[in-house]
């Protein structure tokens, strides 16, 4: 596996099927323009490939992140999106994508690393939990 920063509307392009796991309602049409009005915007892109010798080195995990600035939690990364193929869980692609994040939050001098996940992401709390994340909060949304 290799971890690799999303740049090109060809890298881009292929993180769709794994961010589509749990954006179902995503745009296969106007993904990768969003995904670049994002990163103008300070959005970062990281994908987990698979080895060229199985299943094509295709992409199996991907983590959108942001430099943000709170006035409770100072510098900080913010976690947008985080998404492990279904297929490919249990082999370690959250704790290469938890790395990268810390290692960027190292980078950037954040003192917090912070996200918000749907209620209904059970897998994905299961990763938060392990690597020490607190539950600090609640997100709410309305709809307008």
């Amino acid at each position: 596996m290799q971890i690799k920063e999303s740049q090109t509307r060809e890298e881009i392009s292929e993180t769709f099927n794994v961010l589509k796991q749990i954006y179902e309602d995503l745009n296969p049409n106007t993904y990768v323009e969003d995904i670049l009005n994002m990163m103008q915007r300070g959005y970062r892109l990281v994908a987990v490939f698979e080895d060229e010798d199985v299943e094509s080195g295709r992409c199996i995990g991907v983590a959108g992140v942001r430099v943000i600035r709170k006035l409770h939690y100072n510098k900080a990364i913010e976690i947008e999106d985080f998404m492990i193929d279904r297929k490919k869980r249990g082999i370690g692609v959250g704790k290469i994508l938890m790395r990268w994040i810390e290692w960027q939050a190292a980078n950037f001098g954040c003192q917090n690393i912070v996200g918000n996940l749907e209620t209904k992401r059970l897998e994905s709390q299961k990763i938060f939990s392990r690597e020490k994340f607190i539950l600090d909060g609640f997100f709410f949304r309305k709809f307008c």
